[in-house]
């Protein structure tokens, strides 16, 4: 505690009380700790407690499973059933380029 006397000529003396008060170091690490795992605690807590929004259809609707991944793998089976559907064109247009070839090879085979 200190304290402290300011002169001031033709005026009164003012008297301040200064009180500071210190922790030991072990003190403000188990303040500190206590201050993490309280606040670990918390997130921990309250981040696994229910929400009514992701309970809600809102959220769950279009197939969804309450994580948030199923967007990405709908968009997958999207692109998957779109490169299947491409593959399969290709795949079409290259034998009727086949057979073309093969009748032209008869038709010039019979002249």
């Amino acid at each position: 505690m200190a304290v402290l006397v300011e002169h001031a000529e033709g005026q009164r003396e003012f008297i301040s009380n200064k009180s500071i008060w210190h922790l030991s170091d072990d003190a403000l690490k188990s303040v500190y700790t206590f201050y993490i795992m309280f606040t670990c605690w918390g997130c921990l807590f309250f981040g696994a407690m229910k929400d009514p929004y992701y309970d809600s259809e809102t959220y769950r609707k279009d197939g969804g499973d309450g994580t948030g991944n199923w967007l990405y793998e709908r968009q997958d089976d999207i692109e998957e059933s779109a490169r299947a559907e491409l593959w399969r064109e290709e795949l079409i247009e290259e034998i009727e380029q086949k057979v073309g070839g093969l009748r032209e090879l008869e038709e010039a085979g019979r002249k």
